[in-house]
């Protein structure tokens, strides 16, 4: 219970920050003592955090770009700019969504892909807990 207050802490500061105009400190999200290599896909990927707790992944689509089909486990995701994207499922029902910078939404594990339709780069921290989440992250990722 404990990693999942100080997810929703993180989230809401950050939010609060980006809300009022200010940039996250790079002392807020501060790099983990050893930097782990990111999963391989197009989208750049910077691991951020990554504790027992929980893992803060640092996202970035750039304009237009395309990311193949892929599963992700339960996250937490904070928008760091505003975003406009399609997501496709496995079933290849697509929803195009816009996100405002601070937005936060939960995304339940599952398989998608997903596409930047505007002309700037995306930019999202996904926060995926380890201890208090019932889902294995190894499941998916």
């Amino acid at each position: 219970m404990t990693g999942f207050l100080v997810i929703i802490v993180l989230a809401a500061t950050a939010a609060g920050l980006l809300l009022h105009g200010q940039p996250i400190p790079r002392s807020f999200v501060a790099y983990a003592a050893t930097q782990h290599a990111p999963p391989a896909g197009p989208a750049e990927i910077l691991t951020e955090i990554d504790n027992k707790e929980m893992t803060v992944l640092r996202v970035r689509l750039a304009p237009h770009e395309k990311t193949p089909m892929h599963g992700v486990s339960a996250r937490l995701v904070v928008w760091l700019t505003d975003a406009d994207l399609q997501d496709t499922t496995e079933d290849g029902t697509t929803t195009d969504y816009h996100r405002m910078r601070g937005a936060i939404d939960w995304m339940s594990p599952r398989r998608h892909a997903g596409e930047n339709l505007s002309d700037k780069p995306i930019v999202f921290l996904a926060i995926v807990p380890k201890s208090s989440c019932p889902c294995s992250v190894d499941q998916y990722e």
